[in-house]
């Protein structure tokens, strides 16, 4: 006998709500659960810390390399100079030479005249120091050159060392990570399979198009979460309090409280700010910031992931949805950590920016801040940049 598509699931769905129901004590989260939260809890503050000391070497990484880039260029262009100059040097050596096997003393044996001999002494012992103090001149340099080089070799190894320690950083965070989504899934009774976005990428036609769908997207899959969670808890007892999801944070913020401000997402460098003109001469609608390959990228602030996937020129985007019609685009990330629906507290790791073959390139991450849908300057809102991510959060 064949029967309706939705009808089987349904009454599966209506069984295990009165079976629920039934259940003593039930309408309440078990105590595991309390206990889950909690880990979830200690997992974001771990991956907040981990985040903030992996963009700390990430920093200290970046510039170190460029001290050592910097000195390299010095390096080439005095090595360039002299070899430019190296006919002037063979000649000044060629002199010295010549005057060491026949030195000023030797000219009283010379067959010219007492005034010709003095003559040429005078003219030697004045050229003797000027030329003296030109080789003296050239071992310097060429003595610096070798020591800036030694201290570049150094350098380099140094880099090395903290290029294999940030990656075992890296990868201790990943593992991280994988522990908070496996158990935010485990929360919320979800395969662990991300959501795919990219039916909503494809159908908006502007960001603002798309926050709206993602928008209408969180709001349909809360509405799916109530019903999931009727069906797991029960229906709550008379004077307790709603069910809500149980992996969003109790201490989230608003973006539009007195003194909020967000955090960088990435431990780089502003080259472009709101408002400038792009490469097609049209001003900009966010900021661009540069770094590392493979850097660490952050919640810039609370909120909830609202759309992860590919978007038109914008690359691999993530959108966070802050409240108070806020939201954050990031566009330009190689990986993402986190899934659509997802709680974020402000400098939780949510991906890395793309990696490069060449150690000495720059990857770049775009930040736009939206309000009602219209852009807004994203510098506006940010803290300092020298500011430690764990000293610009203070929860109760």
């Amino acid at each position: 006998m064949r029967t309706g598509g939705g009808a089987i699931p349904a009454l599966l769905a209506a069984f295990v709500v009165l079976f629920c129901a039934i259940l003593p004590g039930f309408g309440a989260p078990p105590p595991a659960v309390e206990a889950q939260t909690g880990q979830l809890d200690a997992l974001r503050q771990q991956a907040i810390a981990a985040a903030a000391a992996l963009q700390q070497r990430e920093r200290s990484l970046g510039a170190l390399d460029l001290v050592v880039r910097v000195m390299q260029r010095g390096v080439d262009a005095k090595d360039n100079e002299l070899a430019q100059s190296r006919r002037q040097q063979e000649a000044l050596l060629g002199a010295l030479e010549r005057l060491a096997k026949a030195p000023p003393e030797a000219l009283a044996f010379a067959p010219e005249g007492p005034v010709e001999r003095m003559r040429s002494g005078v003219l030697i012992a004045a050229a003797v120091p000027a030329l003296s103090d030109q080789a003296r001149e050239l071992s310097g340099q060429l003595a610096a050159l070798n020591t800036v080089r030694h201290q570049i070799e150094a350098s380099r190894k140094n880099i090395d060392d903290a290029r294999a320690a940030l990656d075992r950083g890296r990868d201790a965070l990943v593992s991280l990570l994988t522990k908070r989504n496996a158990l935010t899934n485990q929360l919320l009774r979800e395969d662990a399979k991300a959501v795919d976005g990219t039916a909503l990428g494809n159908a908006a036609s502007d960001p603002f198009d798309l926050i709206k769908r993602a928008d209408a997207a969180s709001d349909q899959r809360d509405k799916d979460l109530a019903v999931r969670l009727h069906v797991l808890y029960g229906t709550p007892s008379k004077g307790a309090r709603p069910l809500v999801d149980p992996t969003k944070p109790k201490n989230l913020r608003g973006l539009d409280a007195p003194h909020a401000e967000m955090l960088w997402p990435v431990a780089g460098e502003l080259v472009h700010r709101f408002g400038e003109a792009d490469n097609y001469g049209r001003p900009s609608q966010g900021l661009t910031l540069t770094a590392m390959p493979k850097g660490i990228v952050v919640a810039p602030f609370d909120g909830r992931v609202d759309y992860v996937g590919t978007f038109r020129g914008y690359g691999l985007v993530l959108i966070i949805r802050h409240g108070a019609g806020y939201h954050s685009l990031l566009a330009g990330l190689g990986h993402a950590d986190v899934m659509m629906g997802q709680w974020l507290l402000a400098g939780e790791p949510v991906g890395s920016l793309p990696g490069a073959d060449d150690s000495s390139a720059s990857a770049s991450l775009y930040l736009e801040l939206r309000r009602d849908g219209k852009p807004v300057d994203p510098q506006s809102r940010l803290g300092s940049r020298d500011r430690k991510t764990e000293d610009t959060r203070v929860r109760e």
